[in-house]
């Protein structure tokens, strides 16, 4: 048995900014999965348009997707994604003992709000 100051993989838990990190990546991998699949399905990239084969340097090209793919949107999504986890690690006070927790519960909240979004009912008038 460790001695009681020596924290154990029980009883500690993640710092802060880690645990942050950790829930963002678990919000931007509940995002990311869908697309990812929905643009393997298709299977049409960029490498049958004329513009890509101008393209002759990797950051020309994804620069190019990044338009294409909309890249500026998903900078708000971070943006979103950053708050959100904010709330879960300081305001909440959720405490992770392990990386699994914290992406766990960021890919868990992102898949909740994504479903009470398409759930609620257009009350606009």
């Amino acid at each position: 048995m460790p001695p009681a100051n020596v924290p154990t993989a029980l009883t500690a838990t993640l710092e802060p900014g880690l645990a942050v990190t950790l829930v963002i990546a678990g919000i931007l991998l509940s995002l990311i999965l869908p697309i990812a699949v929905a643009t393997l399905k298709k299977a049409n990239g960029l490498e049958g348009t004329e513009k890509y084969k101008t393209l002759q340097t990797w950051k020309g090209r994804m620069g190019d997707a990044w338009v294409r793919y909309g890249g500026p949107k998903y900078t708000a999504i971070l943006a979103a994604a950053s708050l959100v986890a904010v709330v879960i690690v300081f305001v909440l006070d959720w405490k992770f003992h392990t990386y699994r927790d914290a992406i766990l519960a960021g890919f868990a909240w992102e898949s909740l709000l994504s479903k009470l979004m398409k759930s609620t009912p257009n009350t606009g008038g």
